[in-house]
């Protein structure tokens, strides 16, 4: 396993991260040659409890060559002793001349405290840092190099580190179309431009198991955005037991068919009806979660479709159909919605 690895990393290293160093090479040195201003990058933190590794995200930020203009902390229904290190933490910050931002809500789950952060950072390009995630030194200062040499360029996805986890490292594939419908392939706190998670409509709230960059991602691949590969390591997610990675892969199968459903405009209709029986077949933590985005985003359609799959196949007739008519009468344009009210009437 270990020789697989190795001979893996380095495969990846020659194929992958060789042509994009150099490709970076030549827009450093553009970047030093034209010496124009650097894009104001915005660093979002969504903190809900569990605030331990805190500490390391923001000394990750403080470490910065290139320092954000704010970074914005978003406390979601935290404890109070989660508040207590969201105030410790921007005051180190301020310390480092570095502006920093609180907003505090109810609890709505990651999509929304991203969504909420990234609205009111003030930098045109944003960085998102799980509360348990760090960045390298020269993440900002790498990303504007790109940016300053290519103006047009949208979105730049890194290469990043795993902790706690049996796989060490993660070198993201280029982003195909057919690529990134199989599979998440880049790192959360990926940069983009705050103009684009405008166009596609940021994070969609809708998902229960915190697989919204996923769905983010497609979105942007689909948009045909520019993208560009920053080939270093760049950062560190952690896996733990408190992250919501662990839920997501205790229900990968229902979890990917829901992203199957969200992206169904890019996916044939049979594999995303197909989709469909995997989500019946949802746990009780996920239904329960889904009742609680019914509750949190009473606009939003893919909860009510999804639990009205759930209702039907626990022979819950009448909420199956209360449901299904309640998604389709949200979203009428979709064909989906009005597939799935036709198959439970």
């Amino acid at each position: 396993m270990a020789i697989n690895m190795k001979w893996t990393y380095i495969r990846d290293q020659l194929l992958i991260s060789g042509p994009s160093m150099l490709r970076y090479a030549y827009y450093r040195t553009v970047a030093s040659i034209k010496k124009n201003a650097s894009p104001k990058f915005s660093i979002v933190v969504p903190c809900y409890n569990n605030p331990q590794f805190l500490k390391n995200t923001v000394h990750s930020i403080a470490a910065q060559t290139l320092p954000p203009t704010s970074v914005v902390f978003v406390n979601d229904g935290s404890f109070s002793n989660t508040a207590e290190v969201i105030t410790h933490s921007s005051s180190f910050l301020k310390k480092n001349n570095i502006k920093t931002i609180t907003v505090n809500q109810k609890n709505k789950g990651v999509a929304a405290a991203r969504n909420t952060g990234i609205n009111e950072a003030e930098g045109e390009w944003i960085i998102p840092l799980d509360y348990d995630d760090t960045i390298a030194p020269r993440y900002i200062e790498r990303c504007s190099d790109i940016i300053r040499t290519r103006p047009n360029v949208q979105f730049i996805y890194p290469h990043s580190l795993k902790t706690n986890t049996k796989d060490t490292y993660w070198i993201p594939r280029s982003g195909l179309f057919h690529s990134i419908l199989e599979r998440c392939l880049y790192p959360a706190f990926s940069a983009f431009n705050k103009n684009l998670w405008l166009t596609v409509g940021g994070y969609d709230v809708s998902h229960p198991l915190g697989m919204d960059d996923w769905d983010f991602f497609i979105k942007i691949v689909m948009s045909q955005a520019q993208c560009c590969r920053l080939p270093f390591f760049m950062g560190t997610w952690r896996g733990h037991d408190m992250n919501e990675t662990h839920t997501a892969r205790r229900n990968w199968k229902c979890g990917r068919a829901m992203i199957v459903t969200l992206s169904y405009k890019w996916r044939n209709r049979d594999e995303t009806i197909a989709a469909l029986e995997a989500i019946t077949d949802m746990s009780g933590e996920v239904i329960k979660r889904l009742q609680q985005k019914v509750h949190l985003f009473p606009t939003h359609p893919y909860p009510y479709m999804w639990l009205a799959l759930v209702y039907k196949k626990q022979k819950k007739l009448d909420q199956a159909i209360q449901f299904a008519r309640k998604a389709k009468a949200l979203d009428p344009s979709n064909w989906l919605m009005a597939h799935v009210a036709k198959m439970i009437a």
